[in-house]
């Protein structure tokens, strides 16, 4: 593994009434969601612009990521859609007309991951923008074009545990 870069994603223009992170992190902005902007940085561990992180967990994510280099990693993070379900999902029997469904807390891979909190090694991302998979570049399509070409699972850091901002508030306690 060489440098790895820590890069926060950032949209052109933030969404009305969204939550986003503001940090040190370099941002680099990422027009209708697609992350060709992401090539010739090398070894990249994505933040996105709505995830935040501890400096325990981030600094846990890229020591695991360095140990296994030529691999994606991901951290989970839940997506209220409306109730809660892990970001990655999984398809236990293989690709199925049903689709793929929600990873099981604890689950050790993945087989499709959202773009949140990953580490991206330089190569893959290379690879990717280069196989003319698709012409756009977002979790969906990375992690299809993965899948199908490099590995079928990635593994998940469940003791890294980032917080997706954007979820229904809260109205009432108690």
């Amino acid at each position: 593994m060489g440098v790895l870069k820590l890069v926060r994603s950032w949209p052109a223009r933030i969404p009305a009434g969204r939550s986003y992170v503001v940090d040190q992190v370099e941002r680099i902005v990422i027009k209708n969601h697609d992350y060709h902007a992401l090539r010739g940085l090398g070894d990249v561990l994505l933040l996105e612009w709505d995830i935040a992180v501890s400096k325990e967990d981030l600094e846990r994510f890229a020591a695991v990521a360095a140990e296994g280099s030529s691999d994606v990693l991901v951290a989970p993070y839940t997506l209220y859609v409306p109730d809660p379900v892990w970001a990655h999902r999984s398809w236990p029997g293989g690709i199925t007309p049903e689709g793929a469904a929600p990873v099981e807390t604890g689950a050790a891979f993945c087989n499709l991951f959202g773009l949140g909190m990953t580490y991206l090694p330089g190569e893959l991302v290379e690879g990717f923008c280069e196989s003319g998979w698709a012409s756009h570049f977002g979790d969906v399509e990375f992690s299809l074009w993965h899948y199908h070409n490099v590995k079928k699972q990635v593994p998940i850091a469940w003791d890294v545990r980032p917080v997706h901002l954007n979820h229904p508030g809260v109205h009432r306690v108690g």
